[in-house]
């Protein structure tokens, strides 16, 4: 399938998934520590079982004095920009909705991630029960992925307090249809230039998984500033993506990580893009005038990111302009096409056509953001 002659590669997208698919892949061990999670329990979003230790909800709108007292559930005042048909509500029980919603966009692959509820787990005692839920959902990836291998991916949960754990996953995983990517879940405080996962950086290598790295909005691991945004969710949504896109790129670049591993690929994603060449030009700077505190490398950040093993997802509505700008100083292979499907940020259904509609962006340019940056940054996925 291909929409006005381009293919499209969706670079971000999310799937869930919900408790009630993920039983049938626990045991009965695991169910019966989930008991202890019963307080945590959350039925809200249509009547689907989702658990929400350490959940924030941001009850202050900008020029009052105080929060609103009022109860208010997850995402509470995020109306979202979804167009006049909105996503099938229950993709991770349906494959078949899923794709029946990409067909109508015109898209052709989807790179799934668990959606922001799963990094309630970073956040309990039970380090086993964590893993087991990753787990769990892997081999719910092979299966879910499986209903169409050449349009769905997905990526290897790490967990940094199990690294030995997350090693075994993947092994295990690491060379499966639908593992095209690995997603670090540092728990807060963790930074992921942690030497603890030095190992998980040389099995990506060693497997040719993407490290990629998302950003969540009100469930853990959060962002810097995630916790102290005046208690309101514009400034939160708006400010703590990119900063936590910056801060995770800028450590890995910053400590070595591709220097170590010639080979690995990273990813931001669900951050913006527009905010990359400035950050480029500053931590450029700060790798000289602050060199005593990373280690010495071979290449200014900026080098790493335009060398074909960097890769950003694109939010469609900081638009043509600024998108183009970023192209013009970073060059084509950077940027990926991206729409947060099936979350209320995406616009669905007419995500790809707003970058379809951008007239002053070249054949060439939009046939490397719809898809072959993506491909190069995902090979694993197959796809050429």
């Amino acid at each position: 399938m291909a929409k006005n002659g381009y293919k499209i590669f969706d670079s971000d997208t999310h799937v869930g998934p919900t408790m009630e698919v993920l039983e049938k892949y626990l045991s009965a061990a695991d169910k019966t520590k989930l008991a202890g999670w019963e307080q945590y329990k959350s039925t809200a979003k249509a009547g689907r079982t989702m658990y929400n230790k350490g959940a924030r909800i941001y009850r202050r709108k900008l020029g009052t004095a105080s929060p609103d007292t009022a109860p208010a559930g997850y995402m509470a005042g995020f109306t979202g920009a979804h167009g006049e048909r909105k996503p099938f509500p229950h993709t991770d029980l349906h494959v078949d909705k899923r794709l029946v919603d990409m067909d109508f966009e015109g898209v052709d692959v989807n790179l799934t991630f668990p959606s922001g509820w799963f990094g309630t787990f970073t956040t309990g005692d039970d380090i086993a029960l964590e893993a087991a839920m990753y787990r769990a959902y892997h081999s719910w990836m092979a299966d879910y992925c499986s209903a169409a291998p050449n349009r769905l991916g997905g990526v290897i949960l790490v967990s940094g307090r199990d690294i030995k754990g997350s090693l075994e996953e993947i092994k295990k995983h690491g060379k499966s249809p639908w593992a095209w990517g690995i997603l670090p879940y540092a728990p807060y405080g963790m930074p992921l230039d942690h030497p603890d996962l030095e190992p998980v950086w040389a099995a990506a290598q060693e497997y040719d998984l993407t490290v990629s790295m998302h950003t969540f909005t009100v469930m853990p691991p959060y962002a810097p500033g995630g916790l102290d945004n005046w208690e309101n969710l514009f400034l939160q949504r708006s400010a703590a993506h990119p900063w936590c896109g910056m801060r995770n790129m800028a450590s890995l670049i910053g400590a070595g990580v591709m220097d170590r591993y010639p080979k690995l690929r990273i990813a931001t994603l669900e951050a913006g893009h527009g905010w990359l060449p400035f950050w480029l030009a500053r931590i450029d700077e700060h790798a000289k005038t602050i060199a005593s505190e990373i280690p010495k490398l071979k290449h200014l950040p900026s080098e790493y990111a335009v060398s074909g093993r960097y890769f950003q997802s694109i939010e469609v509505p900081e638009g043509e302009k600024l998108t183009n700008s970023v192209m013009d100083l970073l060059g084509d292979d950077v940027l990926m096409y991206a729409s947060d499907y099936p979350h209320g940020e995406s616009h669905f259904p007419h995500t790809v056509d707003m970058a379809m509609d951008w007239n002053d962006t070249s054949k060439a340019r939009k046939q490397k953001l719809f898809w072959d940056n993506a491909v190069k940054c995902y090979p694993r996925s197959g796809l050429k």
